[in-house]
């Protein structure tokens, strides 16, 4: 783990599924395809300037922590929670996994996780779905953001009734989530300069 405070840049969450063997299986998509995505939407938020806020569990996540890293980000921030329901192996390998990070959060449990992630980010990149991925999604609505981006060939569907209660925006490849990431960055900085002073 880095010494030092997080750099002052956006925060861009990743969520996925972990055991891609079981969600490829039901969604008939390789696991090629989410650790592959994965690891692009790493690099693009490297490339966007952002930090990168990941449970590093399995899956999604260290693929799409290890793109990040191969394109030089500077930033990885760990959530490790511990305690609550979660798959026998999870709380161990974030424990374990941890050391890649360059920031640990900790002192929550599993039922906290979802909504913290949430709160953390500036924005969500979504490849594939799981129950995990899905309560993500729909804590959003709860906590008033962040907008999803989530890359379309990674999942069967997300409910048309979740779309409607939450900011989900569809891509369909990398480039095209690159150049939305740099958008939603720019937009949000944007509302930050032009906010009103208080106090």
């Amino acid at each position: 783990m880095k010494k030092g405070k997080r750099p002052d840049q956006p925060i861009i969450g990743l969520i996925g599924p972990t055991n891609l063997l079981r969600i490829s299986q039901a969604s008939g998509i390789p696991e090629s395809r989410y650790r592959e995505t994965a690891h692009a939407a790493g690099q693009v938020v490297a490339r966007a300037g952002a930090s990168l806020t990941i449970v590093p569990d399995r899956g999604v996540a260290l693929s799409g922590m290890q793109g990040y890293r191969e394109a030089r980000g500077s930033w990885t921030i760990g959530l490790v929670p511990a305690g609550g329901p979660s798959d026998s192996v999870a709380t161990l390998n974030c424990l374990e996994n941890a050391g890649g990070c360059d920031e640990v959060v900790d002192g929550f449990t599993w039922h906290h996780q979802h909504a913290l992630m949430c709160e953390f980010s500036d924005l969500l990149i979504c490849v594939g779905l799981s129950c995990g991925t899905m309560a993500e999604i729909a804590w959003t609505k709860w906590v008033k953001g962040p907008k999803i981006l989530a890359l379309r060939d990674t999942f069967s569907a997300i409910p048309m009734e979740i779309l409607a209660e939450t900011d989900v925006d569809f891509v369909y490849s990398a480039e095209e989530l690159e150049a939305e990431v740099i958008r939603s960055i720019a937009a949000a900085k944007t509302r930050s300069d032009t906010a009103p002073v208080t106090g």
